[in-house]
Formats: structure tokens, sequence, C-alpha cells
């Protein structure tokens, strides 16, 4: 599995160096700032290769070339590792921790979307987040690199059932809320939960029709202008601040 670009390959340098089989770089390029990457990880016994042009395309998509080779590095790494849901909750318990958020993204398939997600929630210090193992893009190169690096700091779950896992959510005493666009309920008048899974549907669909009818609330972001909807990022990163707000703030 590669990890592209300066920030995601510097993130699992600093978090997980261990998962790093060798690090490719540019020869072209010499700036300072991969010779320090380069020096962290030939001190952490990294292999470090500096390769030609020609042989570092080709170890990217041909369609998308420009992903990554601007940055000149990429990390040849272990094949990522998912957490089960119910690993995330054991952790949780045995930490103490008694205010919690999960994120479900339902059929989610673009992996810049689902970077800016994980992103998002390492920022608002979300617990975790879930996907479904059917229909739903899965932590490659793009979406390591659409998150900066923060999937080495989020925990994230692949379960093949999505309706099985929310059920086994709810008998673990979490208050599953959907986000839709035809709620009566404001995220600004709703007080979320201690223990809380915020569902995103699909950018195209939203939220299916059997998840939002599994929900234990809905609710919406306010729109002023013209636009009747967001980006599923971008919702999160609403929904995910507005949780931080009020049990910080």
């Amino acid at each position: 599995m590669l990890v592209i670009g300066r920030n995601p390959v510097i993130e699992t340098l600093k978090s997980n160096p261990e998962t790093i089989k060798k690090i490719l770089l540019l020869n072209t390029l010499t700036d300072n700032k991969l010779k320090e990457i380069a020096a962290k990880a030939e001190s952490k016994n990294i292999i470090v290769q500096r390769v030609p042009k020609q042989e570092f395309e080709k170890l990217l998509d041909k369609k998308d070339k420009s992903d990554g080779i601007s940055q000149g590095i990429i990390a040849d790494v272990q094949d990522f590792v998912y957490h089960k849901t119910t690993e995330i909750l054991k952790s949780l318990d045995e930490a103490g921790k008694t205010k919690t958020t999960l994120i479900v993204l339902d059929e989610i398939t673009d992996p810049h979307n689902f970077g800016a997600v994980i992103r998002t929630a390492a920022a608002s210090g979300a617990d975790g987040i879930i996907i479904s193992d059917k229909n739903s893009v899965k932590v490659n190169h793009t979406v390591i690199k659409a998150s900066s690096g923060a999937t080495n700091y989020v925990k994230i779950s692949k379960e093949y059932n999505i309706y099985q896992t929310l059920e086994m959510l709810k008998e673990s005493g979490y208050t599953i809320v959907g986000t839709v666009l035809n709620s009566d309920t404001s995220i600004y008048s709703y007080e979320f939960p201690e223990k809380c899974a915020i569902v995103f549907g699909s950018e195209g669909e939203g939220l299916r029709k059997n998840i939002i009818n599994l929900c234990d609330d809905l609710i919406n972001i306010p729109m002023a202008g013209k636009i009747e909807s967001l980006n599923v990022s971008v919702s999160a990163g609403v929904v995910l601040f507005e949780i931080l707000r009020q049990r910080n703030y």
C-alpha cells in the first residue's frame, strides 16, 4: 500500500513508523524538507531510495499522476488495519470516557470526501469512524493523502452489515443520530447525547430509508442561502464541531 505526499508520510513516521517498508524520493528534488524526512526515516532504520522520475511515475495511477509527483515522496507501507467496532467500544470503556462520538458513513464513495471526514474527525476529537464493507470507498493512498495523514489518529471500522452494527451500538447505549435535509430539528437546538453515533449519507442519495428508520433522532443543518445541501465532509465538520462546542464551551 502506498502513502503519497509529504504530510501523510510525516504523520506516518511520527505515529506508525513500524508500518513503513521503505520510502522513495524523486531524485530531482533536493529541498530541505525532503532531506529532513529522509534523515528521520534513516534514523529509524527505514530504507530510503532516490529514484528517477520515470520509475517514480510508474508507481502512481496513470490517470492521476499529479496526485503525488510534485511532492516527490512515496512510502511503501503495510496494508491499512481496520478495527472492529466492538474493539473501539471496548477501548473507550477501558479508558473510562463518558462523552463519545462515533461517525457512521453510509455508502460514501468519494475518496477525497472520506479523507476530509477523517481529517475533521481527528481535529474535532471524534472517537472512531464506521464504514460499510459494501458500496463504500476503502482506505487507499488517495484517502490517506486527502486526510493529511489523519488516518494514523482515528480508528476506522469496516463492517459487513451496517444495520446490525447500528443495532449493536444502540444496545451499547449509543443514540443513533441521522443527518437529513427535511428534519425539523436543527443541530443548534439539538442537545447531543453523551454517547452518540452520527450517521452521514452518501454524496448523491443521502441516508437510505432503512438507515433512517434505525435512527433515534434526525437533525439538519440550517441553510440561509439558495443551496439546499452541503458536501458530506463539510456537513461532518459542521456537526462535529457543534458537538465539540456543546461539550467544551
